[in-house]
């Protein structure tokens, strides 16, 4: 075994207990995924697969959806929205509108709609709040944020394609 690939096991060894031991939860009672830098993640309804970037540096997930149409049912605001995916498979959502983000970012400050989505990524399946942006000039579809992977997710910043979605639902 070389001496990076040790140093790299240890790294991540010592970041397990101390995300363990941080969070004053005992070990019996905590597991955290390691995954990949860039991972594929499923979105629920519809099971369509994307490749996403994780981001510890992101607090909320963003997902590229540039044509969003919001529109009123039952006297709420809803978003309806596309998602393809690099094999150019399409799923459009319509989720009603959870609340709207204001974005600063280094080209300035951007308002942007957020939706509660069921992801799947690697073993883990959450609810999470999903910002939709204008990501086509990005390497990746998605990003998914720290609130996504707290307490459940580690990131080794060395791997891609660690795990498939592969979770159960009720």
């Amino acid at each position: 075994m070389s001496i990076r690939r040790c140093c790299i096991g240890f790294a991540l060894l010592l970041a397990s207990i101390t995300a363990i031991a941080s969070s004053g939860k005992p070990n019996a009672d905590r597991t955290l995924d390691i995954l990949g830098w860039i991972e594929a993640v499923e979105l629920a309804p519809g099971g369509l697969v994307i490749e996403a970037k994780l981001d510890t540096g992101a607090d909320n997930s963003s997902l590229n959806a540039p044509d969003y149409e919001e529109f009123k049912k039952d006297g709420d605001t809803w978003v309806r929205f596309t998602v393809t995916n690099s094999d150019d498979e399409a799923a459009t959502f319509e989720k009603p509108l959870h609340r709207t983000a204001r974005i600063r970012s280094a080209s300035g400050t951007d308002r942007r709609p957020v939706v509660k989505m069921e992801i799947c990524l690697g073993g883990v399946v959450r609810e999470a709040q999903v910002n939709l942006a204008d990501r086509s000039d990005l390497s990746y579809q998605m990003l998914i944020g720290r609130s996504f992977m707290k307490d459940h997710i580690l990131v080794d910043s060395g791997n891609k394609h660690v795990g498939e979605p592969v979770c159960e639902r009720d």
